[in-house]
């Protein structure tokens, strides 16, 4: 069965990145812009320039571990500042094209992303996947990667993602999800999970790259139609109490009469373990841009959010349709247009396990 992103997909994949990023949006960031241009090397970034929490790109184990302090939350170091992850320091934030993957700076979005590199194993050729779909970042930082076919873990070294294996995956849908569930949560350890456009979850075996089914996203309560993957899924370990978000969509029959706004729901994480349940805890409303957003370019609403992250109490969307970038407040959707590039589809994104975030409230009971 094709679903809807297969068939929006199927339209862009020949898409092309200007190498040089000439393109890029310049944005009010300065100190991010001096700290690019002094070095061949892409660099992290720091929440205060006093504070030089910078890393090598690549660290002995051949993962990328650029990135913030965990303790330095900017707007967010209040008296409702999250708990904190006890693992390392580190809140990576990544967002990719089909072919490029990019750095960005979780308390600065809307300062130029940071191109690390092409991936590897994507394009033409016998076996390739044209695109890939959606990035993963364990705890530590290693990346891993998903295309519609397969899953590979990844090392950025010298401008180049390499992906260090290929593992198939199930055949049926495409795949287009890719994230961890938190440690204590699937097991003991982290655990990586993949979603397909029917809306099913695969716990992938980051050894050998075997697959268990781990649950579905289940169906939406106003249509009674099952959700499928409109865009990415991301979960956090938020200090034990994880917290997972999903952007999905409904569709009529297969790719037909899908609907035209993204929907955001959060996801039960404990709820993932083999078998067919519904993993959906809530949903949180369609993404539209909110009273509170002041950005009079945004859009009245969202789709092809192909990739998310969440950091803080937002939710921050990548999409494949304009290149935006957008902020979502994690307890309702609403929403606001950060930046756009329209040389940039985004096709997924991804954020350490150990990010800071807060969890939304309960949604209110249904009327």
């Amino acid at each position: 069965m094709i679903n809807s992103r297969e068939a929006r997909h199927c339209l862009t994949i020949a898409m092309t990145i200007t190498p040089a990023r000439n393109r890029l949006l310049m944005f009010a960031s300065l100190s991010l812009l001096a700290a690019c241009a002094s070095s061949a090397a892409p660099q992290g970034f720091v929440s205060d320039p006093g504070t030089p929490d910078l890393v090598s790109p690549t660290d002995a184990g051949g993962a990328t571990r650029v990135g913030l302090e965990a303790g330095s939350l900017g707007s967010l170091g209040d008296a409702h500042a999250p708990t904190v992850d006890a693992g390392p320091p580190r809140a990576l934030l990544y967002a990719h094209t089909n072919t490029k993957l990019f750095q960005l700076d979780p308390l600065n979005v809307a300062a130029a992303p940071v191109l690390l590199g092409d991936f590897d194993c994507i394009g033409s050729g016998s076996g390739k996947a044209t695109s890939m779909t959606d990035i993963a970042v364990e705890k530590n930082g290693k990346l891993y990667g998903v295309s519609a076919i397969a899953a590979y873990p990844l090392t950025v070294q010298a401008g180049v993602v390499h992906c260090d294996a290929t593992w198939p995956l199930p055949q049926g849908s495409s795949f287009y999800g890719l994230t961890f569930a938190p440690e204590n949560t699937v097991a003991a350890q982290e655990v990586l999970v993949a979603a397909n456009g029917g809306g099913e979850l695969f716990e992938i075996d980051s050894t050998t790259g075997n697959t268990t089914k781990v649950g579905a996203f289940g169906v939406d309560p106003a249509t009674k139609l099952p959700w499928s993957l409109s865009g990415d899924i991301v979960f956090l370990a938020n200090g034990g109490n994880p917290v997972g978000f999903a952007t999905v969509r409904t569709c009529k029959s297969g790719s037909s009469g899908c609907s035209t706004v993204d929907t955001l729901i959060e996801i039960d994480v404990r709820a993932i373990k083999p078998g067919k349940q519904s993993v959906t805890k809530a949903v949180r409303g369609k993404v539209t841009t909110g009273a509170w957003c002041t950005n009079p370019q945004s859009p009245a609403e969202f789709d092809t959010i192909y990739g998310i992250a969440a950091y803080g109490d937002k939710v921050y969307g990548f999409t494949h349709t304009g290149g935006h970038i957008l902020e979502m407040h994690n307890d309702d959707a609403t929403a606001c247009l950060v930046s756009s590039d329209a040389a940039l589809s985004f096709a997924g994104a991804g954020v350490t396990t150990v990010a800071p975030v807060r969890a939304p409230p309960p949604p209110p009971p249904p009327k």
